[in-house]
C-alpha cells in the first residue's frame, strides 16, 4: 500500500482545505455575497480561481447559510449549453432538504429539467431541435422559487463567465433575471480573460455593465507560500532546505507554478532527508522539460509581434521599448503598442506596480529568456 504520496497538487483544482493564502479574499468575497452585492472575480489561467471558489462556496455554506452552486461555463456556445451546464450544477451541487425542494420545483415546471440522469441533456440528445430557452427561464428563476418555498439565500458561481460572449443577447437574459433577485441570491461572475471580462461588465451598452463589484486575485505572498510547502514537506518526514529560497524565486507568486516546483522538488528529496540546491537544479529541469510541449504551443499560438513584444519584454526587464531589444528584433514600437493590449487582454501580461510589464506566468518568461539566450547564441 503506497502512504508516502506527494502532498503538493498542480494539475487540478484543489480542495478547500489545500488552498493557500486566500482567507481575506474569501471573506471579501462572501462579505459581498451576503450583503447582496454581485461580484466580477478576475485571475489569470493557472491562479487558483476555481480552488478559491470551491473554497468560498464551502465557507458560504458552513458559516452564512448559503445554498452554493458552481456552473462551469467553460467553452459554452449555445443556450442548450449553457442549459445543461446549470442543471447539472444544480444536481452536482445540492443536497438534503434543499435538493428534495429544488427537484420539486423542476417538475413543476412542465419543461423537462430534472436533478436526476434524465434531464435536458438526455432530452435534448433524444430531440435536438427542441428548445432549450423555457428550461433555461425556468433554472434562472429557482433562486427566487427557493426563497418563495423556504427561505434559502442562494449563492450562484459562473466560471469562466466570459465565455458566454460567444453566444447572442445571453448577458441580457441573464440581466432580465438577476436584477430581481438581489434579496434572495448572490452572483459571483469569474474569469480569466479580463479583455473579455471589461467587455461584458464596463461596456456602457452592454446589460451587464457596472452591475457586479470587481475583484482580481493577486499573486500569492512568498511568506505564505514559504509555510505551505516548508509545512508539508515536514508533515511528509522531508525538509525542503536550501531548496525553498530558488524556488520561491522561480515561482514569483503564481500559484500553480509553485505548486508544480514543489511537487517536482518533493519527487527528489526521499523520506527523511532535505532538499539541496542540487535537488532544486533537478527539479526546477525536470519541470521545464514537463512544460516544454505546453509553453511551445502556446508560443505557436501568438503571432510575429506578439512573440517579439513578449522577447522583448523580456530583454527590457519589463520595459518592450528599448532600442537595443527592438533593433535585435526588427521590432517598432507601432507593432509593440498594437500588440501589448492583446496580450493584457488574455492575461499574457500584466502592468507592474512601479511600471512596466511582466509576463503572468513565470516559467514562460523563463522560457522566453531562454529563447532569447539561444538566438543570441545563434547570431
Amino acid at each position: 500500500m503506497i502512504d508516502d504520496v506527494n502532498p503538493f497538487v498542480y494539475s487540478r483544482p484543489v480542495a478547500p482545505e489545500d488552498v493557500v493564502d486566500r482567507d481575506d479574499e474569501v471573506r471579501e468575497l462572501l462579505g459581498n455575497a451576503v450583503g447582496g452585492h454581485y461580484v466580477r472575480l478576475f485571475a489569470p489561467r493557472k491562479y487558483g480561481k476555481t480552488s478559491l471558489l470551491t473554497r468560498a462556496l464551502r465557507d458560504g455554506e458552513r458559516t452564512e447559510g448559503l445554498t452554493g452552486v458552481l456552473v462551469d461555463l467553460y467553452r459554452v456556445s449555445s443556450v442548450a449549453d449553457v442549459t445543461v451546464r446549470l442543471e447539472r450544477a444544480y444536481a452536482r451541487h445540492l443536497r438534503g432538504e434543499v435538493r428534495r425542494r429544488v427537484e420539486a420545483l423542476l417538475q413543476r415546471t412542465g419543461v423537462g429539467l430534472s436533478l436526476g440522469a434524465f434531464g435536458i441533456s438526455a432530452r435534448l440528445q433524444l430531440d435536438p431541435a427542441r428548445d432549450p430557452l423555457p428550461a433555461l427561464h425556468a433554472l434562472l428563476d429557482l433562486p427566487l422559487r427557493l426563497e418563495a418555498s423556504g427561505g434559502y439565500r442562494a449563492l450562484i458561481v459562473f466560471d469562466e463567465f466570459q465565455d458566454i460572449g460567444r453566444i447572442d443577447g445571453l448577458d441580457g437574459l441573464l440581466r432580465s433575471h438577476i436584477q430581481h433577485q438581489g434579496e434572495v441570491a448572490s452572483y459571483v461572475f469569474a474569469g480569466s480573460e479580463p479583455g473579455l471580462m471589461r467587455l461584458l461588465f464596463e461596456t456602457k451598452d452592454r446589460p451587464l455593465y457596472g452591475s457586479a463589484v470587481p475583484m482580481r486575485l493577486g499573486r500569492l505572498e512568498d511568506a505564505d507560500l514559504a509555510a505551505h510547502v516548508s509545512g508539508r514537506f515536514a508533515a511528509s518526514g522531508r525538509e525542503v532546505g536550501e531548496a525553498l529560497n530558488p524556488l520561491l524565486a522561480a515561482a514569483r507568486g503564481h500559484p500553480q507554478r509553485a505548486m508544480l516546483l514543489a511537487y517536482r522538488l518533493w519527487n527528489r528529496v526521499g523520506p527523511g532527508g532535505e532538499g539541496s540546491l542540487e535537488d532544486w537544479e533537478a527539479a526546477h529541469a525536470a519541470a521545464m522539460r514537463e512544460l516544454e510541449p505546453e509553453l511551445d504551443a502556446l508560443w505557436r499560438g501568438f503571432d510575429t509581434s506578439e512573440q517579439k513584444t513578449l522577447r522583448a519584454l523580456v530583454l527590457g526587464d519589463g520595459s518592450p521599448y528599448r532600442g537595443a531589444a527592438l533593433r535585435r528584433l526588427e521590432l517598432t514600437k507601432d507593432a509593440v503598442r498594437r500588440a501589448l493590449p492583446r496580450l493584457a487582454a488574455t492575461a499574457e501580461i500584466e502592468e507592474r506596480e512601479g511600471g512596466g510589464y511582466e509576463i503572468v506566468d513565470p516559467l514562460l518568461a523563463e522560457w522566453v529568456g531562454r529563447l532569447n539566450d539561444r538566438a543570441g547564441a545563434d547570431a
